[in-house]
């Protein structure tokens, strides 16, 4: 596209997607109220639907103002808006950067609809700034793809549709359709590591070079094409370790074979490890996270139950077996819920609903009780006792979660289902 203008931008989002539904990511500053100007535009002669959203990080004291302009601007274009404010974590050890970066896609997350697209207004120079960011910080390949075009986010897309364009083009498109935009104080703060790139570096660098901002984006495409081809190699090596080792390896049930993955080459062990954990929709480790996870988790004794965390992330070691998952709820173990069996029951932080069908097909099996028997269920705290219909013994429940290879972090979170003060059911 070799001009910024609203059916140039229609022709590009229709050869991207096929939704019609899109929500704009808008702070108010000149590339997103640029991108809102051409979505409206759009809009006017076409099918689709706009809504735009304006989070407040709460870091700046004109913070309200810019929200309310924001949505007077929306007002006056007709376009449905929200306001979010953040109450930002700055206690992490990351960077305010990272906080606030991480605070909005959260928010906008939650907020994108099914099927809906997030627009966001990255532009060329954005590119340019975040592959040179992510080479000085050491990144692989994938960091050196920088932002894709397009991408899963949510319930449905992200997609940066003005990647092709530079700076310069938006702040003449700005001018020619007379949009008042917020200028933020904080970008001219050097303490922030692209700021501080994008006023003394960049500048350097685009003096000696001076089409260096499409020669780094193509860079990037680059990048993301080696990436892809890497994901493809990662993909066999990961389905074949799934094959031979008979795991499953689903949303619940994130394991990989530690005998199988080192039958691979260290480098592609990395690979099918960073693989592995984006299929699971975690954040990426660092480098030196990832070495972590070998010297201190894969490479530990047998007998051994270690755990390495990272944002949002824990990733254990049981037996042969490595897991990947988010971080445990806290859980009182020592809480007892009487089921009526008429009912189901929700078990909010282990994301668990017991069916009150599998319980009365359960208790078929079990000799009939007396009505004033209560069911409950309870959660192992230690000597309990497995009631074997089968076999009319009663059995440890430790040697069941043993021989059942169950992990330790898991088996005080298992629902026990309780006749009276018989234990007659462990709901795997």
């Amino acid at each position: 596209m070799s001009k910024l203008n609203d059916q140039q931008l229609h022709q590009y989002l229709s050869s991207l997607t096929s939704s019609k539904s899109f929500l704009i990511a808008y702070s108010g500053g000149l590339d997103s109220h640029v991108l809102l100007h051409l979505m409206k535009t759009i809009s006017q002669t076409s099918d689709i639907n706009i809504r735009a959203l304006y989070v407040n990080h709460g870091l700046q004291k004109e913070a309200d103002s810019w929200a309310k302009h924001c949505q007077k601007i929306c007002q006056n274009m007709q376009i449905p808006f929200d306001i979010v404010k953040l109450t930002l974590d700055l206690t992490t050890g990351e960077s305010i950067e990272a906080v606030a970066r991480n605070g909005r896609y959260q928010v906008l997350k939650k907020s994108l609809q099914k099927d809906e697209v997030l627009l966001t207004a990255h532009h060329q120079n954005d590119q340019a700034e975040t592959l040179l960011l992510q080479l000085f910080r050491g990144a692989g390949v994938d960091g050196l793809a920088a932002m894709p075009k397009i991408a899963a986010f949510g319930l449905g897309q992200q997609l940066r549709p003005l990647l092709s364009f530079n700076r310069n083009e938006l702040a003449d498109y700005a001018q020619h359709h007379h949009l008042t935009y917020i200028e933020d104080p904080s970008n001219q703060d050097q303490r922030f590591d692209r700021n501080y790139l994008r006023h003394h570096i960049y500048p350097l660098l685009q003096q000696r070079w001076q089409g260096i901002t499409k020669v780094l984006a193509r860079t990037t495409e680059i990048q993301a094409e080696t990436a892809h081809l890497l994901d493809e190699l990662a993909a066999e090596d990961f389905d074949k370790i799934v094959r031979t080792s008979g795991y499953k390896n689903n949303n619940k049930d994130c394991v990989i074979s530690i005998t199988a993955l080192m039958t691979l080459s260290a480098p592609r062990q990395k690979l099918v490890l960073r693989y592995w954990i984006k299929q699971h929709g975690f954040l990426m480790p660092s480098a030196k996270k990832l070495q972590h996870l070998f010297k201190d988790v894969i490479h530990s004794k047998q007998d051994a139950s270690p755990l390495l965390t990272w944002q949002g992330v824990e990733v254990r070691r049981f037996q042969n077996r490595l897991y990947i998952m988010s971080p445990l709820n806290k859980f009182d173990s020592t809480q007892v819920i009487r089921w009526n069996i008429k009912t189901n029951i929700v078990i909010p932080e282990l994301d668990l609903e017991l069916q009150a069908d599998a319980l009365k097909v359960l208790l078929k099996n079990q000799k009939k009780p007396d009505k004033n028997t209560a069911i409950t269920v309870r959660f192992r705290n230690g000597g309990e006792k497995l009631f074997d219909v089968e076999k009319r013994i009663n059995v440890s429940l430790k040697n069941y979660f043993q021989d059942g290879a169950i992990p330790p972090w898991q088996r005080s979170r298992i629902p026990l289902i309780y006749l009276g003060e018989t234990l007659i059911h462990v709901w795997i």
